[in-house]
């Protein structure tokens, strides 16, 4: 596990996206544990730093695709946390809503995700855990969500960033919504301008700091 910033750390033995973890408050989330091929590894790393992290107490979601997602279940089992996720891609999961593009239905057969037990399904803005917020950012799915801890954004696969912290559109072949996705990453650009963010944190580009450092 590699330290971030301060109780910020990403995962070594991660399978498909990057996944984190922050602890503060008497809590620690597992942010995107990935695919199901790497759960054994992280549930080994988790354990081996229980120490410096604490228990993990919660499992967070910025969407339900398969490199992102499909540890979740497992681990919630292993560990007993909660688990959060946006309410329109638990949707998806329960198979009430099906996938927009052709590409992500294909990408659902092929890697299944089982939506975990007992979630808490994420609306509007808030905080998972005291400093721990969560904010909608549509587009890649209906539902995906990111996540702030102090100065470090979590973007998931809302956009791809630069090695200076800017965003810009993600793969156009994945994104269910252009318009909406185009707006999301407006926002996260406006979010990072003010300042609060010093390191943004995606699913699949390198781990960047920015040059609007906080503090």
């Amino acid at each position: 596990m590699r330290l971030i910033a301060q109780d910020c750390h990403e995962l070594e033995q991660q399978k498909g996206s990057h996944g984190f973890v922050v602890a503060g408050a008497g809590r620690a989330a597992l942010i995107d544990p990935g695919m199901a091929s790497g759960a054994d590894g992280v549930l080994a790393e988790l354990r081996a730093n229980e120490a410096t992290t604490g228990p993990i107490t919660d499992i967070v979601l910025t969407h339900y695709d398969a490199d992102h997602a499909q540890a979740a279940r497992r681990l919630q089992d292993a560990l007993g946390a909660t688990v959060w996720i946006g309410s329109a891609d638990a949707d998806v999961l329960r198979g009430r809503i099906k996938p927009k593009t052709r590409v992500r239905r294909v990408l659902r057969r092929i890697a299944r995700v089982e939506l975990p037990e007992d979630v808490r399904e994420l609306t509007g803005s808030g905080e998972v855990f005291p400093g721990l917020e969560f904010f909608p950012t549509p587009g890649h799915t209906a539902g995906h969500y990111a996540y702030q801890w102090r100065g470090v954004l979590f973007t998931g696969d809302a956009a791809r960033v630069s090695a200076d912290g800017a965003v810009r559109d993600f793969y156009a072949p994945l994104i269910d919504d252009r318009p909406i996705a185009a707006h999301t990453v407006r926002l996260l650009a406006e979010r990072i301008r003010t300042g609060s963010v010093g390191w943004v944190c995606s699913g699949h580009s390198p781990i960047a700091r920015t040059t609007a450092r906080t503090p």
